[in-house]
């Protein structure tokens, strides 16, 4: 994503808070909100992230992308990791939702982590037909990893 000091950063589905603490780490003047749905894993990504919080770089909140209060094109950079409404059912309403949240010039990155090549193409294919319906110029990107695993990444960019 080369996150930028200044940038400003939504997450959602935000876990234990790994990715909160790579994107915090890069931010000076810039800040991270992330979201998830459950109480137990905005606990946890808290407690990892306490420094950055403390700091005014992160902050964790319990909600969900629906109904979480977020301003409207404010965000530099939004992203999800392995959040399963990019290739799940119908997602018009969030990817509009997405996309009334970036800045001018914002980007939005879904990242996904599937066992094989075959599961890789799958959710690449899916999320990059998705946001191509929705609006967005995309990219993609992919990475093997540990026991064959590969990291995929689809950029979308609104098409204004």
């Amino acid at each position: 994503m080369a996150v930028a000091a200044d940038d400003q950063v939504l997450e959602i589905g935000c876990g234990r808070g790994a990715a909160v603490s790579l994107v915090a780490g890069a931010l000076t003047t810039g800040r991270i909100v992330a979201i998830d749905r459950a109480a137990t894993m905005v606990r946890l990504a808290t407690q990892r992230n306490l420094g950055h919080i403390s700091a005014g770089r992160a902050e964790i909140r319990r909600a969900g992308f629906e109904s979480a209060d977020l301003p409207t094109g404010h965000f530099t950079k939004v992203f999800a990791v392995n959040v399963s409404l990019f290739w799940l059912g119908d997602a018009a309403q969030q990817i509009a939702r997405m996309r009334s949240l970036l800045a001018p010039g914002g980007r939005l990155y879904v990242f996904g982590e599937r066992p094989t090549a075959v599961h890789a193409i799958a959710n690449v294919t899916a999320t990059t037909q998705l946001l191509d319906t929705h609006g967005f110029s995309t990219t993609t990107s992919s990475t093997t990893r540990g026991q064959g695993r590969v990291l995929t990444c689809v950029t979308g960019t609104p098409v204004r």
